[in-house]
Order: C-alpha cells, then structure tokens, then sequence
C-alpha cells in the first residue's frame, strides 16, 4: 500500500507540474473576445481592446503565433493593448494562460 501511495504521489506530481512552464513568448497584447482580430494593432484595434477588458467582455491575452493566452495578472500588461511585445513568464498551455514576470516592447 505504501509503494502504490508512493507511484500515485509521484504520478499526480509530474501531471501538476508537465503544463506550467516558465519561458519567454513574444506576441501581441489583445483580448479574448476578439483575439486575432487585433493583431494589427491599429488605433482602432488598440480602442476595441481596451474597451472590452474594461467592460469585462474580454480579459487581456497575449497572441502568440497561432496561441492565444489570457494573462493572470493583466495589469502588467495595462498601457501595451495592441503592441508587439516579448514577455517572459510561467505559461499553463493545458489552461492557455501567462502570468507575466517581465514584458518588453519587441520588433514586429
């Protein structure tokens, strides 16, 4: 019993810990509701953004390629809608999100 305690512990671990990450994306601060749609990063596109995370329609995500992850702590990225930046972080791919520890402004 305690082997088989022992193999669930260390199985349930590697299955906590195999989605999170700690890494650097670059991408374009949008929001959930439209995403890709902002990418452009127009004054229009940068209006809609902010509109719809203040309104709560949509929460701030960092488009990524193809990967679209909402951000955690969204005031970091406060003040960067529609910008193309580098952020490095702790992403979750199974939950699509990134809390970020440091964002820059990148190159598009």
């Amino acid at each position: 019993m305690k082997r088989m305690s022992i193999i669930l512990f260390a199985l349930f671990f590697a299955l906590g810990t195999g989605s999170a990450f700690a890494g650097e994306l670059s991408g374009v601060i949008t929001e959930t509701k439209c995403g890709a749609a902002h990418k452009a990063g127009t004054d229009k596109d940068i209006s809609c953004i902010k509109s719809c995370a203040k309104s709560g329609a949509g929460k701030l995500a960092l488009l990524a390629g193809d990967s679209l992850y909402t951000i955690t702590n969204p005031e970091k990225a406060t003040g960067h809608e529609g910008h193309t930046v580098k952020v490095t972080g702790k992403t979750d791919e199974s939950a699509k999100t990134v809390t970020i520890d440091t964002l820059e402004m990148a190159a598009k």
